[in-house]
């Protein structure tokens, strides 16, 4: 397998998010309780890497092995196009996940149980994304679940591992970590929904019941527009609540530009040329968000200092 289609089928771009969580992580503890564990983090990361990647690979060789289309066979799936063997596809996917299972058993072993269930539910909503008698993303419950478990799960267990030594993560520290992560949810659960009308015709060839197909392609992009609006409100509501910095009051000025980078996507929802303008956006949003989340820790690590 060579590396174009190695980073095709892993879908190597989208890990730039592990990157971004961790980065987020970092900065709330250290803006709540001015400390992070960078070894066992970084360690999580790195398994965190892994398994998005074998992820990726997994659901690429199901939606392939799934499909009931020759037309997504032959001209939509990555395998399809490159006329690669499914048996090659496979030993690369199990390949990828030795490498988390042996990061993971030293956290497990290291940090307790918690580090495990995390990981197992993890892995779980993972395979049953693409996977099982009815994966997720043939059911009108997959955008919801994967937008919850991308900007939720992995800050959830990044912030657990940054603390564990210190034992100052509870259940008010991890409904903490779900408030700041909120307006992130959001903004991932449009691009879902974007992904979803982009795939509206293909999905129903291949009998997938999402929730863009359950609801009509109109009322997703109302969704996608409320669901952008909450992304930005909720922000002034957590500076208030003191959950997150005012600095990040900041993003309000972003919301030109990024409505502006929707308008195409919202007169036309094509996967090649609109979706890419959303999946920009919500990049745009969200470490735009976690930066000014960055410096607001910064800023009261210095206040504390002087």
């Amino acid at each position: 397998m060579d590396r174009k289609l190695f980073s095709e089928l892993s879908e190597m771009k989208t890990t730039t998010l592990d990157l971004a969580w961790l980065l987020m992580a970092i900065a709330f503890t250290y803006l709540n309780y001015q400390t992070f564990d960078f070894f066992y983090g970084i360690l999580g990361f790195v398994a965190v890497f892994f398994i998005h990647l074998f992820i990726n690979f997994h659901n690429n060789y199901m939606d392939y092995r799934n499909s009931t289309s020759e037309e997504y066979r032959e001209k939509i799936s990555t395998i399809g196009i490159n006329r690669e063997s499914l048996a090659i596809v496979k030993k690369w996917m199990y390949g990828l996940a030795i490498f988390p299972l042996i990061i993971g058993a030293f956290l497990v072993y290291k940090t307790g149980m918690i580090t495990l269930a995390i990981g197992v539910v993890g892995v779980v909503i993972g395979l049953l994304y693409s996977s099982g008698p009815k994966p997720l993303n043939s059911t009108m419950f997959g955008e919801i679940v994967v937008a919850i478990a991308i900007s939720q799960l992995i800050p959830i267990t990044y912030s657990y591992l940054g603390l564990v030594g210190s034992a100052k993560f509870d259940s008010s520290t991890a409904i903490s970590v779900i408030l700041v992560s909120l307006p992130n949810t959001f903004a991932f659960f449009s691009a879902e929904l974007s992904n979803g009308t982009c795939d509206l015709e293909s999905d129903r060839k291949n009998g997938r019941n999402t929730l863009v197909s359950k609801v009509g392609k109109a009322n997703a992009l109302s969704l996608f527009k409320a669901s952008w609006a909450l992304a930005f409100l909720l922000v002034p509501i957590l500076a208030i609540l003191k959950v997150v910095p005012y600095i990040t009051l900041l993003i309000v000025l972003l919301y030109p530009n990024i409505w502006d980078g929707f308008r195409p996507y919202l007169k036309e929802q094509v996967k090649t040329t609109t979706y890419p303008l959303v999946i920009r956006s919500v990049s745009k949003f969200s470490v735009t968000y976690i930066l000014l989340i960055a410096v607001g820790a910064i800023i009261k690590l210095v206040m504390k200092t002087l």
